[in-house]
């Protein structure tokens, strides 16, 4: 039997976040909501997440955030280490919503959900 379920980076302030969590809590309750704002985000869990993204991994950055512009680095040059190591001292800077599909407990796809409907292509 395939088990397969999803995971959410959520941010309940973003309207965006809020809107995927509600399409996603419509077609199951198989799902982890990781506030990553409130608990510390897990490197190894968010690199497998990235692992299977849809975009390029600089993407997941938000670069309008103040603390990235003052950074003053281009987002594309950025390693995998070197933006899993930002977002985890800085996780307002992950873009949400960050979800990823799992068979059989192993990652095998990761999308940004923006627009919300986009979480109908996992």
């Amino acid at each position: 039997m395939n088990i397969t379920n999803f995971s959410i980076y959520h941010n309940p302030k973003c309207s965006k976040s809020r809107q995927t969590l509600e399409l996603l809590r419509m077609k199951t309750n198989n799902y982890e909501m990781i506030e990553y704002l409130k608990i510390k985000i897990i490197k190894r869990d968010l690199k497998e997440s990235l692992k299977y993204l849809d975009v390029p991994i600089y993407n997941v950055i938000r670069e309008n955030e103040i603390i990235f512009k003052n950074m003053k680095v281009n987002k594309i040059d950025l390693s995998v280490n070197d933006i899993l190591n930002l977002i985890i001292r800085n996780p307002m800077l992950l873009q949400r919503p960050l979800v990823t599909k799992y068979v059989n407990g192993k990652a095998v796809m990761s999308i940004i959900s923006r627009p919300p409907e986009k979480i109908n292509s996992l």
